[in-house]
């Protein structure tokens, strides 16, 4: 009687369970860049007798995608390094401020020198190919209807430089420029979504196929700039711009 029992529990637990079914792969997520510069060296505090006034890093007008966050924490961070860079170099600073236009005319006046830097990039994505299908919207048979969507692959170009401009406070006169040109870097995408438009709107919103290898790249493109910002931002070459702008403010009558 018990081996009938237990013969019986055997084929219920068989039946019961079935053919295994693999479970999908988890979902692609967005990775947390990685911006950060270490300064090599520290000099002492304020032994550069300059003060900085710093404005948060800005795109040129031309980017049409400044906005997304992917490029957005991009600059956000620079904003960070740049006022870490500056006071290990034994500069004062003050601000970073968002914009120059937020900035009070006190700090504009106490102030030596304006460090503006301009992010100058471009994507171009003639190298990624699309794809238009019908995607299903609702109903059936004949009342079935459907959407133009698209799907998309290739890879972007990216390219791009970053300018350093050191200027009068008041007046924003230019007195000394460097550009940190970034070689150019093909970015390969593989799309998760797909769109319903073509732009990638959705891409740089949302999509991590699209994000991760863009932030890998920026990644590469933020030591390169920071590396090469340190080795400009020497005070033996801007202390001297004092001068200058006394003679721009005694011209001015500031």
């Amino acid at each position: 009687m018990a081996i009938l029992v237990v013969l019986s529990y055997a084929v219920l637990y068989v039946a019961s369970s079935g053919p295994k079914v693999t479970a999908p792969p988890p979902a692609p997520t967005i990775k947390a860049p990685s911006y950060d510069f270490e300064p090599p060296q520290k000099a002492p505090a304020k032994s550069a007798q300059v003060v900085f006034l710093l404005v948060d890093p800005a795109y040129q007008e031309k980017f049409a995608y400044s906005n997304y966050k992917i490029f957005s924490d991009f600059s956000k961070a620079m904003a960070a390094d740049y006022n870490e860079s500056l006071t290990a170099k034994g500069y004062s600073v003050r601000g970073p401020f968002e914009y120059y236009d937020q900035v009070v005319y006190n700090d504009k006046k106490e102030s030596d020198l304006l460090l503006q830097v301009e992010i100058d990039f471009d994507i171009n994505s003639s190298n990624v190919n699309w794809n238009t299908y019908s995607e299903y919207v609702s109903g059936k048979g004949r009342y079935a209807t459907y959407r133009t969507a698209y799907k998309y692959a290739g890879f972007f170009i990216l390219s791009g430089k970053v300018n350093l401009v050191a200027a009068e406070p008041l007046t924003k006169e230019k007195l000394w420029a460097k550009s940190i040109p970034l070689k150019q870097k093909q970015v390969y995408i593989a799309p998760v979504y797909n769109t319903l438009e073509r732009s990638f709107n959705v891409g740089f919103s949302r999509d991590p196929g699209v994000i991760n290898p863009m932030i890998e790249a920026l990644q590469d493109y933020y030591k390169q700039v920071f590396n090469t910002s340190w080795n400009h931002l020497d005070p033996n070459e801007l202390a001297p711009l004092k001068k200058e702008v006394l003679e721009i403010r005694e011209k001015k009558k500031y």
